[in-house]
C-alpha cells in the first residue's frame, strides 16, 4: 500500500454492512430518479404516439391560401414534409354512397399517408398521379371487390363515377360507427370531381410537419407575417405541440409548471435520501479517520479519502439504480402494448429513456459529492489524540436533561438521541417527510386523470343495431337469435319514445321514456343519488335523470298518454347521469321494459346493443351483420373502445407506477435510515447495557428515536405534501373543470400508515442485532 486512499476498498470489505447500508441507499436514490423520470418521458412517448394515432402527425393545418404561398410554406428550411387534405362528407350525411353505403371522400397528396399512420395501405398503392382510388378495408368483403375493380360512386347531384380501386387502407373508427365507407385519391383527382361540393374543400387545408428541433411557434409567426396570413388562417394542432413541449395554451403551460414542480420534489428526495446515508455513515466511523490522522494523514487526505469513497459506492449502486429503473420501465412498457396491442404497437417494450439515465446519473454523482463535502470536513477535523483515546466521536455539552416526566427514561433517552444533532434530525425528518410530500403531490395525477380521459364505462356496447327510423321496429326474437351467438357475451336492448306531453308535479312538460333490462338497471345503480333501482326494475316506477334544468325527487309524479291512454307515474329514483342526452327542455324518465310495453303499446326494440368475447373476429361481425339483415343501422364501435381502453391504460399505468415506486421507496428509505441511525450508536448502546439497561428498555429507546423521526417526518409531510397538492390540484384540475380542491383523506391514510408500519418494522432488525450482541462486542463495535 503506497497511498492513504489504497485503504478505500480495505475499508469497504472491513465495513461491509455499513458500506451495504449506503451502497443501497444511493441505490434506491438512484432507482426513483430513473423509474420516475424513465416513466414520464415514455408516458409523454405514449401519448405523442396517441396523438399521433388519433389526429395525425401533422404540427399547423392552414386554410385559405393558394398554391403559391403553399409552395412557399413548403420550401421553409424548418418544415419536414407538407400536405393538401380535402373530405366531403365527412360526417357521412351528404348522400355520398357506394352500392346505397355511406361514404366519405377525401383527397390528398402522397405525404398525408405518411402524416397519418392510423390510415395504412393493407394492399395495393396510392395512386398519387391517375384517378385511381383507396377504399377502405370494410368494403373489400362487402361489396367483394378486389385491386383493379372498378366501383360506382353516386353523388347526390344525380352523378355516377365510375373510379378504379389500386388499394385498401385500414378503416377508422368514425367510419365503424358510422357503418360508412371511406374513398382516398389524390389532390388533383378530387378537385376535378368535388371542387365547390362543399364547405370542405380541398383547396383551403394544407397540413406541415415542421422539424421538432425548431421553435414552430416561432417559425409560423414568421410565415403570417411574410405571407400576410391571419389567425383565423392558421390552426395548430394542440396536443401534439403541448406533448412536445411546444405549446403557449394556457392549459399545457399549468402542465409544464406541474411537471417542473414534480420533478423538484423527486430531485429533492433522492438528494436528501444519500445526504442523510452519508451522514450517518460518516459518523459511525469518526475513530477510523482520527486513527488516519495518527498514522500521518492530513486533514486535506482524510477529506479526500472520504469523497473518494462515497464515489466508489457509486461504481456499483448508481448502474445497479439505472438498470433497475430502467427495468422497470420496460416492464411497463411491456404491459401497455400487451394491454392495448394496437394502439401501442408501435411503442418499443425495451426502450431506453435518455433523460431518465442522465438524471438518475447526475443526481447520483452530484449528491453523493455534494453530501459528502460536510461529512468530509467533519472527518478531517478528527483530533488524533481522541482517536487514540477511544473518544473520537464527538459529544455536543448537554445543556438539559432528557425529559422524563413525560416519558419514561428509555423512551426519553429515544427522543433525546433523535434531537441531539440538528443536522441529522433535520435529514432524517426531511427524508421521511419527502416521501409523504411526493406520493401526495403526484395523487393529483389521479384526478386529472378521471377528469381529462374517460373511461370505457360497463355499459359501452362492441356493436349497435339502430332502427333507422328511430322507432321501437326491431323485433325482440332477433336479439334472443344474436344471444346464442358464442361470440357475443351480452346483448341489451332499449326501447325509446320520444317527445311525449307530460305533465310533471303539475307542470307542463316533454319527456323521454327509455326502457332498461337488468344489466342496464345494475349498471345505473352505481350513479343512483337517491331512492331505489329495484321499483323501477320490478315495474313500479320510474327513475328520473338530475341536470338539465330539473331537480327532481323521489315521489314526484309524471302523467301522460304514451300510447295506451292516460296514465300516472312516480319516480322512485333519481340518476346522477345517464348514456343519454335529450333535445333543450325535454327531461328523460328511464323504466322497465314491461312498463314500457304496457304505457306505449310496442313490443320491439329501438337500439339493440352487443358486447362480444375478446376472441371475437372482423368475420365474426360480418356473420351477425349478415343476421341483422338490412332496415337497421350497423354501428361498429370495437375500434374507438379499443383506443378508450389504450388511452385510458396509458395514463393509469404510469400515475399508479409512479405512486407504487414512491411507496416502495418510501418503505425501503424509512427502514435502511433507522437502521443506520441505530448503527452509528451502537457503542452507546453498547455502553447503556453495560450499566443495567434491559433488552426490553433499548428495543424501547430505539422505538422511540424511530417514533419521533417519523412522527415529526408526518407532520412536516403532511402539512407541505398537502399544500403541494393544493397548488397542483388548483393550477390543473380547478383550472380547467371547476371542481374545488378536497383532502385527499384515503391517499393520506394510506401514505401515513405506511410511513408508521415503515418505521415499526425498522425497529425490529436493528434491535434484535444489539441484543444478540455481547456487551464488550456492541462497546468495541465499529
Amino acid at each position: 500500500m503506497k497511498r492513504y486512499l489504497d485503504l478505500i476498498p480495505i475499508s469497504a470489505k472491513r465495513h461491509r454492512r455499513q458500506s451495504l447500508m449506503t451502497r443501497l441507499c444511493i441505490f434506491l436514490a438512484v432507482f426513483l430518479v430513473t423509474a420516475i423520470f424513465g416513466m414520464a418521458d415514455m408516458e409523454l412517448r405514449s401519448q405523442r404516439q396517441q396523438a399521433i394515432m388519433d389526429g395525425g402527425n401533422w404540427h399547423i393545418a392552414f386554410r385559405d391560401i393558394t398554391e403559391e404561398q403553399a409552395a412557399r410554406i413548403a420550401a421553409w428550411p424548418e418544415v419536414k414534409t407538407s400536405s393538401w387534405y380535402g373530405v366531403v362528407n365527412y360526417d357521412c350525411d351528404e348522400g355520398y354512397t357506394l352500392s346505397g353505403i355511406k361514404t366519405a371522400i377525401c383527397g390528398a397528396d402522397p405525404a398525408w399517408m405518411g402524416m397519418f399512420p392510423a390510415v395504412q395501405v393493407e394492399e395495393g398503392s396510392f395512386d398519387a398521379e391517375g384517378s385511381g382510388v383507396l377504399l377502405t378495408e370494410n368494403a373489400r368483403a362487402r361489396l367483394d371487390v378486389q385491386v383493379d375493380d372498378f366501383i360506382q360512386l353516386y353523388t347526390p347531384d344525380g352523378r355516377v363515377l365510375d373510379l378504379q380501386v389500386t388499394g385498401f387502407v385500414t378503416n377508422t373508427a368514425m367510419l365503424d360507427h358510422e357503418d360508412a365507407f371511406g374513398l382516398v385519391m389524390n389532390t388533383q383527382t378530387f378537385r376535378s370531381y368535388f371542387s365547390g361540393d362543399t364547405a370542405q374543400d380541398a383547396d383551403s387545408v394544407y397540413y406541415v410537419q415542421f422539424s421538432p428541433l425548431c421553435r414552430i411557434l416561432q417559425v409560423v409567426e414568421s410565415i403570417k407575417t411574410e405571407l400576410h396570413l391571419t389567425d383565423a388562417q392558421v390552426f395548430p394542432y394542440g396536443k401534439l405541440l403541448g406533448l412536445m413541449g411546444q405549446s403557449d395554451d394556457p392549459l399545457m403551460l399549468r402542465l409544464y409548471l406541474t411537471a417542473a414542480v414534480l420533478a423538484v420534489l423527486v430531485a429533492t428526495a433522492g438528494i436528501l435520501m444519500i445526504a442523510s446515508s452519508l451522514n450517518s455513515n460518516i459518523a459511525q466511523r469518526i475513530s477510523f479517520f482520527g486513527l488516519l490522522r495518527c498514522l500521518g494523514a492530513t486533514r486535506k487526505q482524510v477529506a479526500r479519502f472520504v469523497r473518494l469513497e462515497a464515489l466508489n459506492w457509486c461504481k456499483t449502486a448508481i448502474p445497479l439504480g439505472l438498470a433497475a429503473g430502467t427495468a422497470l420501465v420496460w416492464v411497463l412498457c411491456s404491459l401497455l402494448v400487451k394491454l392495448s396491442p394496437t394502439y401501442f404497437a408501435g411503442m418499443p417494450a425495451f426502450g431506453i429513456s435518455g433523460i431518465g439515465l442522465t438524471c438518475g446519473v447526475v443526481i447520483g454523482l452530484v449528491t453523493v459529492l455534494l453530501a459528502a463535502r460536510a461529512p468530509a470536513k467533519r472527518a478531517a477535523k478528527v483530533s488524533p489524540l481522541c482517536a487514540v483515546s477511544g473518544n473520537a466521536t464527538p459529544v455536543s455539552p448537554v445543556r438539559r436533561a432528557a425529559n422524563t416526566r413525560l416519558f419514561r427514561v428509555d423512551t426519553a433517552l429515544g427522543v433525546r438521541h433523535a434531537t441531539a444533532s440538528k443536522k441529522n434530525f433535520f435529514l432524517m425528518v426531511s427524508s421521511f417527510a419527502f416521501s409523504i410530500i411526493l406520493f401526495l403531490a403526484f395523487n393529483m395525477a389521479i384526478d386529472f386523470m378521471h377528469q381529462s380521459i374517460t373511461p370505457l364505462r360497463p355499459y359501452s356496447a362492441d356493436l349497435s343495431i339502430i332502427s333507422a327510423d328511430q322507432t321501437c321496429s326491431i323485433p325482440p326474437e332477433l336479439g334472443q337469435h344474436l344471444a346464442e351467438d358464442p361470440v357475443v357475451k351480452r346483448v341489451y336492448g332499449r326501447m325509446f319514445a320520444y317527445g311525449i306531453p307530460a305533465t310533471i308535479d303539475g307542470q307542463e312538460g316533454t319527456v323521454d321514456l327509455i326502457s332498461y333490462e337488468i344489466n342496464q338497471f345494475g349498471w345505473a345503480s352505481g350513479s343512483l343519488l337517491e331512492g331505489s333501482i329495484d321499483e323501477s326494475l320490478n315495474g313500479n316506477g320510474l327513475l328520473a335523470l338530475y341536470g338539465n334544468g330539473t331537480t327532481r325527487h323521489t315521489g314526484s309524479t309524471v302523467t301522460a298518454d304514451f300510447g295506451t291512454g292516460t296514465q300516472t307515474l312516480t319516480v322512485s329514483g333519481v340518476l346522477s347521469d345517464c348514456p343519454f342526452q335529450s333535445e333543450p327542455g325535454v327531461e328523460i324518465f328511464i323504466c322497465s321494459e314491461g312498463t314500457f310495453r304496457t304505457l306505449t303499446g310496442q313490443d320491439g326494440y329501438t337500439i339493440l346493443d352487443l358486447q362480444l368475447n375478446a376472441d371475437a373476429t372482423d368475420a365474426d361481425v360480418e356473420a351477425i351483420r349478415t343476421q341483422v339483415g338490412s332496415g337497421t343501422t350497423f354501428s361498429d364501435d370495437r375500434r374507438s373502445n379499443s383506443e378508450a381502453i389504450g388511452a385510458y391504460y396509458s395514463f393509469a399505468l404510469f400515475v399508479y407506477g409512479f405512486l407504487s415506486v414512491i411507496a416502495l421507496i418510501a418503505v425501503f428509505n424509512i427502514v435502511n435510515s433507522i437502521s443506520m441511525s441505530v448503527s452509528a450508536r451502537v457503542r452507546q448502546y453498547g455502553a447503556m447495557r453495560a450499566i443495567g439497561m434491559s433488552s426490553h428498555q433499548l428495543m424501547r429507546m430505539v422505538a422511540a428515536e424511530a417514533a419521533t423521526y417519523s412522527l415529526f417526518g408526518i407532520l412536516v409531510g403532511c402539512a407541505v405534501g398537502l399544500l403541494a397538492n393544493w397548488f397542483l390540484f388548483r393550477i390543473t384540475v380547478t383550472a380547467n373543470w371547476g371542481i374545488p380542491w378536497y383532502i385527499p383523506w384515503a391517499a393520506l391514510g394510506l401514505i401515513v400508515l405506511l410511513v408508521a408500519f415503515s418505521a415499526a418494522l425498522a425497529v425490529r432488525g436493528p434491535s434484535q442485532r444489539i441484543r444478540r450482541m455481547s456487551i464488550v462486542e456492541t462497546i468495541h463495535a465499529e
